[in-house]
């Protein structure tokens, strides 16, 4: 049990290196200071665009600190979602989904690669809200005729999420050695609902609160 534990410690703290490294790369190397002119320059004086500037790089390291936190809350919520379906259909230790959810991550953080290898070779940065739009999402279609606050619903609605149900229900087929489709049915009812409520929330939020 120790060893698996710490197997699972090496991909949650490699996942946070990852996400940390293309956070790094995309302030460096996509938000230069010619895209933040594009972004914004034009809306300011070159007085005030400077203050920006140096607001932005001096506080850019925040960003750093929410990596791990934004990772242990999706983890969190995960494992919410499955612990509580478990209580109803299945009853799996505590320690046991914590394992699966922070391997699952693995797909997300393979995902924000493939994002950042779209932006870097096949986007042509012009404003923010490109930046904002998941390459692999339903958004893509949509942006140019939804309102914005279902962005973020439908950032969500991409191959990736697929991609973390399937390889969230593999895991648990295997660490419970149980059939796949049965694992899937577990995580379609229990991961699934949660997300939705989640999304319900944020599009209400951002109705509530859109300038």
């Amino acid at each position: 049990m120790t060893m698996k534990i710490h197997q699972i410690s090496i991909i949650f703290f490699s996942i946070i290196l990852i996400q940390g490294l293309i956070a790094f790369y995309s302030q460096t190397y996509l938000l230069t200071d010619d895209i933040y002119r594009l972004i914004v320059g034009s809306k300011m004086t070159e007085n005030h665009f400077g203050d920006y500037l140096e607001f932005v790089h001096k506080w850019q390291w925040v960003s750093y600190i929410f990596i791990p936190v934004a990772l242990l809350i999706r983890v969190s919520f995960t494992w919410t979602c499955l612990k509580a379906g478990s209580f109803i259909a299945e009853n799996f230790s505590e320690i046991f989904f914590w394992k699966i959810c922070i391997q699952a991550e693995i797909v997300f953080a393979i995902g924000a690669v493939a994002g950042l290898l779209y932006t870097e070779f096949f986007l042509d940065v012009e404003s923010l809200e490109q930046l904002s739009i998941n390459p692999f999402s339903v958004q893509v279609f949509a942006a140019s005729t939804m309102p914005k606050w279902s962005s973020y619903f439908f950032n969500t609605l991409n191959i990736f999420e697929l991609g973390y149900i399937l390889f969230l229900s593999y895991l648990l087929a295997k660490e419970s050695k149980k059939k796949f489709l049965p694992s899937l049915k577990f995580v379609a009812s229990t991961y699934l609902p949660g997300l939705a409520l989640w999304l319900l929330l944020v599009s209400y939020l951002s109705v509530v609160f859109q300038p």
